[in-house]
């Protein structure tokens, strides 16, 4: 199934559903997992495969860059590693970049909306763009895709996409927006 956030320009393989609203059928649960373990930098590899083989579908169309989101702490690993996986499904119409970080770690998202907190606003998640000109490394005629495991409010995407003066979209294994809303 595509889901796709508000901002319609996320592209999201899976929907997010939280048990809170209602139970969870066996594979929402399956994707709450799936997506739990794709946060971590050594899940294993058939995981990422799965999820990656769903994103790229998503993007079979589309050549350009795939750029890993730095987590909540800054680091890329995880999002590294599904970034890579999905370049390898795109049968090489993608490359990873990696050119974004953090300039401070800022608490995590899924801790806030436990915690009942708001969603950390854009410009308050410390992303930058980073190397030598990255703006030269990306030649502007293909599509930029941040690659994430969830998308929830959809601020950590706009905070890369403002480093990247408002170019590019996120690719997502899943969406837990939509979740807001129902």
């Amino acid at each position: 199934m595509h889901s796709t956030c508000a901002d319609r320009t996320t592209k999201a393989a899976r929907r997010y559903v939280s048990p809170r609203n209602r139970p969870l059928t066996r594979r929402e649960a399956e994707v709450r997992a799936l997506s739990y373990a794709l946060k971590t930098p050594d899940c294993d590899q058939d995981v990422i495969d799965l999820a990656a083989r769903e994103m790229a579908a998503l993007v079979a169309d589309d050549t350009g860059y795939l750029i890993p989101v730095p987590d909540h702490t800054g680091d890329i690993a995880a999002n590294y590693r599904l970034a890579a996986a999905v370049a390898k499904f795109s049968a090489g119409r993608f490359e990873v970049r990696n050119v974004l970080a953090r300039a401070f770690g800022i608490e995590s998202q899924c801790l806030r909306h436990r915690k009942g907190l708001g969603a950390t606003p854009p410009q308050e998640h410390g992303v930058r763009r980073v190397g030598a000109r990255p703006d030269i490394t990306l030649d502007g005629l293909r599509k930029i895709y941040f690659v994430d495991n969830v998308i929830t409010s959809g601020n950590t995407v706009e905070a890369c996409r403002r480093a990247f003066y408002n170019l590019g979209t996120g690719l997502v294994y899943a969406d837990a927006h939509y979740d807001a809303k129902n």
